[in-house]
Order: C-alpha cells, then sequence, then structure tokens
C-alpha cells in the first residue's frame, strides 16, 4: 500500500516574542547539532516552580542561561538532552517526560512558529506548517507524520549524541506525549492513539503511560511512534484565525529564509530506511518513490552530501543495533532479522567490522557501566 509523507512536528516552544529574522549561536562551542534556545522555556518554568537551581548544567555548556530570553539564540543539542537527564534526576521523577508534557501544554504564550501552528484552520494544516517552518526550531528534521490507509503516524527520531549513545528517554516520551497533547487539544476530544512505540527499555511499573496514553506502549521499538485515526488530520483546529495564520505564516516565511540550512536530505532519506525496517531494507527506487524523485535524483543529492544510499543503510543499521543492545533485552537473533539479516553470522561480522567487537561483548560492557 502506498504511504506519503505528511508532515513532521517539532518540540513545543514557548515565548511572546517573535524577534528579527536570523540566529546567533550562543554557545563558544560552535555544534553541528542546535535548537532554539526557547525550546528550553518548558524546563525553565518548572525549574522556577519547582524552586531548582540548574545554572550548573548550562555552564557546562558555557551557556549563560540570561541570553535564553533571546529568541534568535541557538543553543547545542547536547544541552538540551542533559536538562532532561539532569531535570528528571534532581526532581526524582521517573516519567520526567510525560510531566514535562502536561505541564508545557499549560503555558499559553508561544513563538512565531507556535502562533502559525495554532491558528491553522486544520489539525493537518497545522502539521503541515510545522514541517514547513521546523528549520526556525532545529538544525536537523527529528519528526515526521505518514500516512498509510486509514491510519496515521508521527514518528520521531531525535539524533543520537554519538554511535551508540542514547538519546533520554525523557525525550523520546516527552515528544509523543506532546503530540498526543496537541491532537487533544486541536480537536477538543480525548484521542486514544492506536498504539504507541518507544525506544527505551520498558520501565519497571509502566502504569503511568497506561494512564497518560490510555494504552501500553510497546517499549523497545526501533522508532517512538503514535499511532492514529488519519480522519483526524482533517477535523478543524479549535480556535482557528484564518487572519492571524496570514500575518504570522508571512512573518515565519521571512525567518525562513535567513534560517541555517541544516542537512536535511539526508535526515530525511535516515528516516524513510528506518521506517522502512519494519518490512524490510528498502530498495534505492522504493526510498526515491517515498521523497518524489527519480533514483538518479537521488543518488546525485546524496552524493552532493557526500555520501550514498548504501553508506546511509549501513550508518542506520548500526544506529539501531547499538540502540537495541544497549537499551532493550531483545535476542541478538530478533535484532539481526530486524535490520534485514539474512544470517545471524552476518550481523556477527557487521557489528565487529561497526565496532570491533561482538554483540555479545558490546551488551555485557554495557551492562557493566
Amino acid at each position: 500500500m502506498a504511504c506519503r509523507v505528511m508532515s513532521q512536528v517539532g518540540l513545543p516552544v514557548h515565548d511572546s516574542r517573535f524577534g528579527n529574522p536570523g540566529f546567533r549561536h550562543m554557545s563558544r562551542r560552535r555544534s553541528s547539532l542546535t535548537v532554539t534556545s526557547l525550546i528550553l522555556a518548558p524546563h525553565l518554568e518548572l525549574a522556577r516552580k519547582r524552586g531548582l537551581r540548574i545554572e550548573d548544567v548550562f555552564s557546562a555548556h558555557h551557556v549563560d542561561p540570561a541570553q535564553l530570553e533571546d529568541p534568535e539564540a541557538r543553543v547545542p543539542l547536547a544541552l538540551a538532552y542533559e536538562l532532561f537527564r539532569a531535570m528528571s534526576r534532581r526532581l526524582d521523577e521517573p516519567h520526567y517526560g510525560l510531566r514535562l508534557a502536561l505541564e508545557s501544554s499549560e503555558l499559553k504564550v508561544f513563538d512565531v512558529v507556535g502562533y502559525v501552528v495554532a491558528s491553522a484552520s486544520t489539525v493537518g494544516e497545522a502539521f503541515s506548517a510545522t514541517v514547513r517552518y521546523q528549520r526556525l526550531l532545529f538544525s536537523f528534521q527529528p519528526m515526521s507524520l505518514t500516512v498509510e490507509g486509514d491510519e496515521a503516524r508521527f514518528v520521531t527520531l531525535p539524533p543520537q549524541p554519538s554511535p551508540g549513545t542514547a538519546v533520554p528517554s525523557e525525550l523520546e516520551d516527552f515528544a509523543l506525549g506532546t503530540a498526543l497533547l496537541r491532537l487533544r487539544r486541536f480537536t477538543g476530544s480525548e484521542v486514544q492513539p492506536r498504539s504507541v512505540r518507544l525506544r527505551h527499555r520498558a520501565p519497571r511499573d509502566a502504569r503511568a503511560y497506561l494512564s497518560f496514553f490510555g494504552i501500553e506502549p510497546e517499549f523497545g521499538a526501533e522508532v517512538n511512534e503514535l499511532a492514529f485515526d488519519a480522519s483526524l488530520l482533517a477535523l478543524p483546529v479549535r480556535g482557528a484565525d484564518p487572519t492571524l495564520h496570514r500575518i504570522v505564516a508571512r512573518h515565519a516565511e521571512e525567518m525562513l529564509a535567513r534560517a541555517p540550512s541544516g542537512h536535511h536530505f539526508v535526515d530525511e532519506v535516515r528516516r524513510h530506511i528506518i521506517q522502512s525496517l519494519r518490512t524490510g531494507l528498502p530498495s534505492a527506487s522504493e526510498v526515491a518513490h517515498r521523497l518524489g524523485l527519480s533514483t538518479r535524483s537521488m543518488a546525485r543529492r546524496l552524493s552532493d552530501e557526500g555520501t550514498t544510499l548504501s553508506a546511509l543503510i549501513d550508518e542506520v543499521r548500526r544506529d539501531v543495533a547499538l540502540v537495541q543492545l544497549r537499551q532493550t533485552d531483545r535476542k541478538t537473533l530478533d535484532i539481526a532479522f530486524m535490520l534485514g539479516f539474512s544470517e545471524v553470522s552476518a550481523f556477527h561480522r557487521a557489528f565487529r567490522r561497526w565496532t570491533g567487537t561482538t554483540p555479545a561483548e558490546f551488551r555485557h560492557t554495557q551492562a557493566r557501566g
């Protein structure tokens, strides 16, 4: 069945000022992966409410907290990741990502992207606006929404800090939790997802997830995914304002023209590869079709980025294997077949090429420390 990419959903940001087009990096360490400083607003508000001091987290990344009020500033993605971990530890909150999703949904101020999304006419238009303007939020493309038949699938693929290192589980919870709360707010109904899949390992007690999502997620998945009825995308957004939408969309276009470009095409190809793993490794023609390109055009654009489809497939297999071995108890045989290897021995050879060790040795090392 044909599958078409509909849109991508970014994390919510909150600030009443639009600011001038353009961005300033405020970290002395210029990271290739950055986010707008406004992404940190929910953490800061929750820290203020709870009386927590988190200045040390910012200083470790050479960031002055006073500059976070600048809507044009960019901060390292690593800082955003560390904030999720630090806040979870200091609040002793095992489900911090879900808690933050709830807390941030109550904030009523937005940046320009937030206004464009909130004033859209339909749920689908709101998601499409987010994908168009996501470069105002991130230097990468972490999230997508695909539609297949009567089912929509919201998928999040935040980049790993480095091969084998884990994305904070709190961030994965927050992203899917925010997506569901956004659907509920836009439609004014208690939307129930068809399924929820999370990459991180299952917690000892999953009752908080059952309470939040209405169903128990599948843990240890290859992607973070929220599946729901595709018909919701055609529903009107509560509080839609077409006049405001036109005004803020024009402003967003001006900002987009001056925003950092990033390497979005490679991210998009990687996302298609990962989403195809459930049915087998994709061919070049299949990936090109999903991108709306010819196979030759796709190969040329990847060459311009200094890579090839086979190299990206190899990277995706490596990254998924490392996450599965580190964050799940899934058997090596199952991981090998998930990644499209016909034999476990082929997976072992590839893994040794990637890491210099075997899957069992890698998992043992991670368990020790």
